[in-house]
């Protein structure tokens, strides 16, 4: 099955799936969050990523690729370098391309590219093998409409400026676990005894947010008294949004902040003061933050919100305490390898781990690492165009020192 042209019906994290009998599943990829899509389908007994660039002469914007002016050995490496993320996360099959062989005849470059990155799938498919990466006991559950049905999935390809898309492409190369939950989930069973962040991200009246459903007051309840218990909750652009009631985020209590859409001009609005410059989620923080479009008009609730960040006098990060559980309000998102940081730092501040952050991640941001204790292998990544140096920090303190040209990759024995 060829996971990207028609598939509705037979949705891979349907619970029928696995009656369909497929005997494989392919998926064409771009990024981290693809290639966690296809690894973590159940019912087939292969998996099989499809590389770009495809074997065309241009690529999918008119680009040239296989022609006079293409790169193609460049673009297959910032094309791996991106998917290696979520490599390093779960194991996977097969890789392969698609298109016309014969264009490659004039690239030597992109076929010894193809051999290399060949090469490192086979020994992170190994290490997988011989029994995974370490993984924090840190477990994240996206909550949207449809939860586990659309796993890592939501309209096709990366859609750049839809919050949830850019969430899921930083939390696939985390060394955290991900789940995704839906509100009927929640209603019916409850909030998964494991989870220890709830994320929910979009704009109003999308199924990723969950428009109406933030209408049931179970819901609503329930969420709140698990935020209250202990648990942390990060929303992102209009999270719990809903024209319903006199809240426009219905878990503004829990968040500490809520929208003006224009129906409370009458009211006087809090004045705060941009608190974040020693907080722990910004401490690898260095230029202004950049979300992309970000929601505006947001506005504090009360003294117990900090404002860490704001633009234009509205919040950008704004964050509480609510009972023993804590709340992150991001005003958008954007997948960046500071944003991603900052989700990252967010997620252990929020689930009250903030001194158990640390073990096994990059110091620098534009690398990415995972260890596998059982073979003790260190695998340390670089997604960036230039030479990177890192440190890790193994579970005992101690700093590893990583140099790494372009796109590189260091194996480590531990």
């Amino acid at each position: 099955m060829f996971y990207d042209d028609h598939w509705v019906g037979t949705e891979p994290y349907g619970e029928r799936y696995r009656d369909f009998n497929f005997d494989g599943l392919i998926k064409c990829v771009f990024n981290a969050f693809e290639a966690r899509l296809c690894a973590g389908v159940q019912g087939v007994k292969t998996k099989e990523l499809r590389l770009h660039p495809y074997l065309f002469p241009t690529g999918l914007k008119g680009e040239p690729t296989f022609m006079p002016g293409g790169d193609p050995a460049l673009d297959a490496r910032r094309f791996w370098a991106d998917i290696r993320r979520g490599l390093l996360r779960v194991p996977i099959d097969r890789i392969g391309l698609g298109g016309y062989l014969h264009l490659v005849q004039d690239f030597p470059n992109f076929v010894e590219t193809i051999e290399h990155i060949t090469q490192e799938f086979r020994t992170l498919k190994q290490f997988h093998a011989d029994g995974g990466p370490y993984t924090a006991p840190l477990k994240v559950a996206v909550l949207t409409a449809w939860g586990k049905m659309r796993s890592w999935v939501y309209v096709g390809h990366f859609i750049h400026g839809v919050e949830i898309y850019e969430v899921t492409e930083s939390l696939a190369g985390m060394p955290v676990e991900v789940s995704f939950i839906s509100f009927s989930e929640i209603l019916e069973q409850g909030i998964p005894e494991d989870v220890n962040v709830i994320i929910n991200a979009g704009k109003v009246g999308t199924a990723w947010s969950g428009g109406e459903l933030w209408k049931d007051e179970k819901i609503v309840r329930t969420i709140t008294e698990w935020i209250a218990g202990g648990g942390g909750f990060i929303g992102v652009g209009e999270p719990s949004a809903c024209q319903y009631s006199s809240q426009y985020f219905q878990l503004s209590h829990v968040l500490g902040v809520d929208r003006d859409t224009g129906t409370k001009l009458n009211n006087i609005k809090l004045e705060y003061e941009v608190s974040g410059k020693n907080h722990f989620i910004l401490e690898d923080k260095v230029d202004d933050l950049d979300f992309g479009k970000d929601i505006d008009n947001v506005f504090i609730l009360g003294k117990e919100t900090s404002v860490l960040s704001a633009k234009e006098g509205s919040p950008e990060v704004a964050v509480k305490s609510f009972g023993k559980g804590k709340s992150v309000y991001l005003s958008g998102f954007k997948y960046t390898p500071e944003n991603t940081r900052l989700l990252h730092r967010s997620l252990y501040w929020a689930a009250g781990k903030k001194n158990e952050y640390g073990p096994w991640t990059c110091s620098n941001m534009y690398t990415d690492c995972a260890f596998y204790p059982n073979i003790g292998k260190l695998v340390v990544i670089s997604s960036s165009d230039r030479a990177e140096k890192t440190k890790v920090l193994d579970a005992d303190g101690k700093a590893h020192d990583v140099s790494l040209e372009p796109h590189g990759i260091k194996i480590i024995d531990l």
